[in-house]
C-alpha cells in the first residue's frame, strides 16, 4: 500500500548509489516487485517533452493505487524562462494517480551559488513553504575525505560487521569517493573474515584493488624539472607494474586535475569548489590544491596540449601507449 506523503520527490547530487537507494525505498512502498515494475515509468529529460511527461503521470495505475514516474535530467531542456514556468505550472497540478521523482546526477545549485544565496529555479520552487506537504527534496553528495571514512564505518555497522579505524581509512584511500564500489568491497571483506573479527588494513590491501586515482605526481614532477634520467627510471618502473595505457591516462588525469586546481585557486576557491560533474575524488583534489603552486602555468598548459595530441595518436592507432610515453619524456626533458 502506497503511503500518501509527498507526490513529488527531487533527488540531486553526485552520489548515484545513494540516489538509487532513495528511489528504491519509494519503489518498495509500491508493494509486490512485479506490480511495482509494471507501474513504473522511466523518462529522460534530455529527450522527453512536457506533454510526454504529463501523459505518463496521468496514466491509470494497474492493480496499484499509484504509478511511479522517474524523470532523470529534469532541467536539461528547460533553458528559457517560459519553459521553466510551464514546467512549474505542470508540477503545481495535482498528481492523483502518480508519484513523480525528479533525478539530477549533479547538484541543481552549485556550491558557489548556494553560498551566495542564488538557488536554482527548480530548487527554489521546491523549497517554498507552500510546497512543504507536496514536495520532498534531498541532496545526495558523495562523502569525501573524512566523511567517506565515516560513511564506511556506518555502513559496516549497518551490516553487522566491524572495521578497525585504520581499515576504514585504507579502504577510503583505495576506492576514493565511490560509494557503490565501497559497498561491494565492504561486503567482500566482511565475508572474507566471516563477520568473526574486525577487518584490518592488511585485509583491505590484500583484497581491494586500488581504484581511486590519487597519484603522487612523481613522474610529472620529473618532467617539470626536466630530469630526464629520473623520469625515464620512474616510467620504466611503472611500466613493469602497470599497463602503459593506464599510466598514460593517469598522467592525463593528474595534469588535468592540477589545471583545475589552479583555476579554482585563481578564483579564491577551495577543494569543495572542484566541479562535481568531473567526478574528481576528495583526496586527488586536495593533493592537487596543495601541489599546484610548484607547477608553472605554462608547463601545465604545454604538457596538457601535448598529451591531447598523443592521446589522439593512440586512439587512432598511429602510436602505441608505451611509445607515446617514451616520446613525452624525451620531448619534455631535453
Amino acid at each position: 500500500m502506497v503511503e500518501e506523503g509527498p507526490s513529488i520527490y527531487i533527488f540531486d547530487g553526485d552520489d548515484e548509489f545513494a540516489i538509487n537507494e532513495s528511489i528504491g525505498k519509494i519503489v518498495d512502498h509500491l508493494g509486490d516487485a512485479n506490480i511495482a515494475e509494471m507501474n513504473t515509468t522511466r523518462l529522460d529529460g534530455r529527450s522527453c517533452s512536457l506533454p510526454q511527461l504529463a501523459d505518463a503521470v496521468a496514466t491509470v495505475p494497474f492493480l496499484a493505487p499509484k504509478r511511479l514516474v522517474i524523470l532523470t535530467h529534469p532541467t536539461a531542456r528547460l533553458k528559457d524562462r517560459q519553459q521553466q514556468e510551464d514546467f512549474i505550472n505542470f508540477l503545481n497540478t495535482d498528481k492523483l494517480t502518480a508519484k513523480l521523482i525528479l533525478v539530477d546526477d549533479d547538484f541543481l545549485t552549485d556550491d558557489r551559488d548556494r553560498r551566495g544565496g542564488r538557488l536554482n529555479w527548480l530548487e527554489k520552487w521546491a523549497l517554498a513553504p507552500e510546497q512543504a506537504r507536496r514536495v520532498f527534496m534531498r541532496h545526495h553528495p558523495q562523502p569525501r575525505g573524512p566523511l567517506m571514512v565515516r560513511w564506511i564505518q556506518d555502513h559496516v555497522k549497518s551490516l553487522g560487521g566491524q572495521f578497525t579505524p585504520q581499515a576504514a581509512v585504507t579502504l577510503a584511500n583505495q576506492v576514493g569517493d565511490d560509494t557503490r564500489t565501497a559497498t561491494q568491497e565492504i561486503t567482500k571483506l566482511l565475508t572474507y573474515v566471516n563477520y568473526s573479527r574486525a577487518v584490518d588494513p592488511d585485509d583491505v590491501e590484500h583484497l581491494t584493488p586500488l581504484t581511486a586515482k590519487v597519484g603522487d605526481f612523481d613522474l610529472v614532477n620529473a618532467l617539470r624539472d626536466k630530469d630526464g634520467r629520473k623520469a625515464q627510471a620512474l616510467l620504466h618502473r611503472s611500466m613493469e607494474e602497470d599497463d602503459p595505457l593506464r599510466i598514460f591516462q593517469s598522467i592525463v588525469y593528474q595534469v588535468r586535475t592540477l589545471i583545475i586546481a589552479r583555476d579554482v585557486l585563481d578564483d579564491h576557491g577551495t577543494v569543495d569548489d572542484f566541479p562535481k560533474s568531473l567526478k574528481i575524488s576528495y583526496y586527488p583534489a586536495k593533493f592537487a590544491m596543495e601541489s599546484v603552486h610548484r607547477f608553472p602555468a605554462e608547463f601545465l598548459d604545454d604538457i596538457y596540449h601535448r598529451l591531447l595530441e598523443l592521446d589522439d595518436e593512440i586512439k587512432t592507432g598511429h602510436m602505441d601507449a608505451d611509445l607515446a610515453l617514451e616520446l613525452l619524456v624525451i620531448e619534455l626533458t631535453v
